[in-house]
């Protein structure tokens, strides 16, 4: 009997790594597609489908398998097979997803989750059926059993989910944690169940174990005339973070050297390096209304990026409080983007900062877009709302967000603007191009009074073609826009992501090209 109970023990130890390594595989593969495919909810539904797709699959092979094989025998090779894959989940999904760019971003999304995220998550569906199918033939009741082992394997899945999120893959990234991981799962079964042979087997599977490491390190080491010179590079549950500096030939200007930080492969902040001056369009167009106030007001600007625009304004000696939810950020704007280390930076969310603070602003500013997954929740009327009573009586609140107004995709940006109208501000909409689409952007001034345009100060150093020297020139008409259709964003129906979408997967299709031809062909190394 004793000798029975320690089987079962063995068993749910290894059903127990068995959950963690599952939701290894899930958060991993997340984060792998992230700088490819983007962080939208379709990416998430992706993985998420694929992950129960490969359990559920797996638990059928593994409990039909059971009536062909000897339990014993079949957990090892699964654990071990399981293992492989996930140790070349960082090789495999690094071609099949450069591959894959070109073609319908869905289907590259799912097609390259299906690659190198199913076999993994396969193999380890099958782990549980085994042990319960052994349990049952050996000490315990059925039910009793599987109650064990699917608690057992939950409970791990939870423990490691945490053990990531909060310290393995903000500290480690993806690469080394994977082949950690997949290298446990192999030695796994050797010392615990293996019966005979160990000596052999544990010689084959460090040996599969040092190619598969030595080809990924290999792969990471190949710099093929790298033109971009990585700073800085991290993993983490709100993205990939990665600071870069390379030469820009812009026709105006020449050659400038560029420094630019990037969350999944997203432009978040560029920067003539030399004189640390931002170089999007949207922050030109943002600084001369700034010139209405002095040092006399102050700001909120929820989202950091780089800095740039905390800067911009801190030129105006306006006092600000910045909030900013991912931490990294904070030590990258000041040491790579010359953001005044002074700086009050507040680690949180927007949307709860605004609910726990009484202090007053003169200016609001929503800039806390990553790429094409926008916080809905900052931009529903019950935010809006919120932001008004923190402005003073002259305040008004600045949001940037996409350039599309017109059409279809323009719904989201007329149902922003009725939201704020809604919510009781007069609003205005800045354009910085004429052209709808992804290469503009546009600004909503929402002020409690009407918000005057006339005699902004329009000096500093610019890297654009664009001419601005008055923004009223620059002011959407809205009597020509029809805002019939527009449709009132609420917490309780949060329809930004949906109306969304198809805008934000043709820009992330539009950015992988760029990164495809840019990029990847220069340097294998750089998306992990």
């Amino acid at each position: 009997m004793e000798k029975l109970k320690g089987k079962r023990n063995i068993l749910l130890v290894i059903a127990f790594f068995e959950g963690a390594a599952v939701m290894a595989c899930e958060l991993f593969g997340a984060k792998m597609i992230a700088p490819f495919f983007g962080t939208t909810i379709y990416s998430w539904a992706g993985v998420l489908a694929v992950t129960l797709g490969g359990l559920a699959t797996g638990y059928y092979l593994g409990g039909w398998l059971t009536t062909k094989y000897k339990p014993i025998k079949l957990l090892n090779i699964i654990l071990i097979a399981s293992g492989i894959f996930m140790l070349m989940m960082p090789i495999i999904s690094n071609g099949i997803m450069n591959a894959s760019m070109n073609i319908n971003i869905l289907t590259g999304l799912v097609l390259s989750l299906l690659v190198f995220l199913f076999p993994p998550i396969l193999f380890f569906g099958m782990v549980s059926p085994v042990i319960i199918h052994e349990l049952v033939q050996t000490i315990d009741s059925t039910g009793k059993t599987a109650g064990r082992v699917y608690a057992i394997s939950t409970v791990g899945g939870v423990l490691n989910t945490l053990f990531l999120g909060f310290y393995i893959i903000p500290e480690f990234g993806i690469k080394i944690p994977t082949l950690i991981y997949g290298a446990i799962m192999i030695i796994l079964p050797i010392v615990t169940i293996l019966p005979k042979r160990k000596l052999p087997t544990t010689i084959i599977c460090i040996f599969i174990f040092a190619i598969l490491f030595r080809i990924e390190t290999a792969e990471s080491k190949q710099n093929p005339r790298q033109l971009f010179n990585i700073l800085y590079s991290s993993e983490g549950l709100l993205g990939q973070v990665k600071v870069m500096d390379y030469n820009l030939n812009m026709d105006s200007f020449g050659v400038m050297p560029i420094r630019g930080l990037l969350v999944n492969n997203t432009w978040q902040t560029i920067i003539n390096s030399s004189d640390q001056t931002g170089m999007l369009d949207y922050v030109y167009f943002m600084r001369p209304l700034f010139s209405r106030y002095s040092e006399n007001n102050n700001a909120l600007l929820i989202g950091l990026g780089g800095g740039t625009l905390c800067s911009e304004i801190h030129k105006k000696n306006i006092d600000v409080d910045v909030v900013e939810i991912d931490k990294r950020l904070k030590n990258i704007s000041i040491k790579y983007f010359g953001l005044d280390s002074r700086t009050k930076i507040y680690i949180d969310d927007g949307r709860h900062y605004l609910h726990t603070t009484d202090k007053k602003y003169d200016i609001i500013i929503f800039d806390a877009f990553l790429g094409e997954n926008p916080p809905w929740q900052l931009l529903t009327l019950e935010s809006f709302e919120k932001a008004k009573k923190l402005l003073k009586p002259n305040g008004a609140l600045f949001i940037e967000f996409y350039g599309y107004l017109d059409g279809k995709t323009g719904i989201v940006g007329r149902s922003i603007y009725q939201t704020l109208v809604e919510a009781g501000f007069k609003t205005d909409i800045i354009t910085t191009s004429n052209e709808d689409g992804n290469d503009r952007n546009l600004i909503y001034v929402a002020s409690v009074n009407d918000f005057d345009f006339n005699n902004l100060d329009y000096s500093g150093i610019k890297y654009t073609d664009k001419t601005i020297n008055d923004l009223n020139n620059h002011l959407i008409d809205k009597s020509k826009i029809d805002f019939t259709d527009a449709i009132i964003l609420t917490d309780d129906k949060p329809a930004l992501e949906k109306m969304l979408m198809n805008p934000a997967l043709e820009w992330r299709k539009s950015l992988n090209k760029i990164f495809r031809n840019r990029l990847i062909e220069q340097n294998q190394a750089i998306f992990y």
